[in-house]
């Protein structure tokens, strides 16, 4: 058993994090231990659970109670929800749809941070250019008060944006891994 149980390790490994190994091997370990109250064999329980099945069925579960904190974990997930959604000719079509989804949400967090580097480089254009006009001090305040507020709204505008787009993402791949799962329970 032990044998077979660092072969699993080995394999979930090179697809998840740690407490997620964890968790998976101790939910085999506890079937095994219960197959073997029931007087089976080590040999009959293990030759019933193929390694690389384990992994390829439990993905889309892992990935959908998966926290994505950081980019480094929502970039892994969608890697390997891609990855899932590819590897199967009945998926291809979702895995079409998630990717097409993902350039969108992609390309508006860039659009978000386009709007946020024009806002900051024309506020200070414009900064430049209320200096050189010669306008009297409460005309001046006024122009700048008009400025600042055009300014703070381009900013909130581009980080709600991002926010809304990074949360989509994570949502993305929370909806697709439970699309699968669904799926996967249909057969």
């Amino acid at each position: 058993m032990k044998t077979w149980m660092k072969e699993l390790e080995r394999g979930l490994k090179n697809k998840f994090y740690d407490n997620e190994v964890q968790d998976i091997l101790s939910y085999y370990e506890e079937i095994i231990n219960d197959r073997l109250s029931n007087n089976e064999k080590i040999e009959d329980i293990v030759r019933d659970y193929d390694i690389q099945k384990i992994v390829k069925d439990i993905t889309p579960e892992v990935l959908m109670k998966r926290p994505n904190k950081s980019y480094v974990q929502v970039s892994k997930s969608t890697r390997q929800l891609i990855v899932f959604l590819l590897s199967s000719p009945f998926l291809i079509p979702l895995g079409i749809v998630y990717i097409s989804l993902l350039i969108f949400v992609v390309s508006m967090i860039f659009t978000a941070w386009i709007v946020l580097f024009s806002a900051v480089v024309s506020f200070g254009t414009y900064i430049i250019e209320l200096f050189q006009a010669g306008l009297t001090l409460p005309n001046f305040i006024g122009v700048l008060g008009f400025g600042l507020m055009v300014f703070a709204m381009m900013v909130i505008l581009s980080l709600w944006l991002y926010q809304m787009m990074i949360y989509i993402w994570k949502k993305l791949i929370y909806w697709f891994s439970k699309l699968i799962t669904k799926r996967g329970e249909s057969k």
